[in-house]
């Protein structure tokens, strides 16, 4: 890729940095707040995530 298209692509990220920033901030602020129970469910279903893919590739390696 030449040099020109990646100096493009990171002008174009800072740019949706740049502007994304005050929205996020204000999500942050004033976003609901996930309970203690929430949290739990979202992290089991992010480990059986992780742990599907890491049977998918262990059985591809066999």
């Amino acid at each position: 890729m030449p040099i020109w298209m990646k100096l493009m692509w990171a002008a174009m990220l800072g740019l949706m940095i740049w502007r994304m920033w005050p929205a996020a901030k204000h999500w942050m602020e004033n976003g609901p707040k996930g309970s203690q129970k929430e949290w739990l469910n979202a992290s089991m279903l992010l480990g059986g995530v992780v742990l599907f893919v890491g049977l998918l590739i262990a059985s591809v390696r066999m």
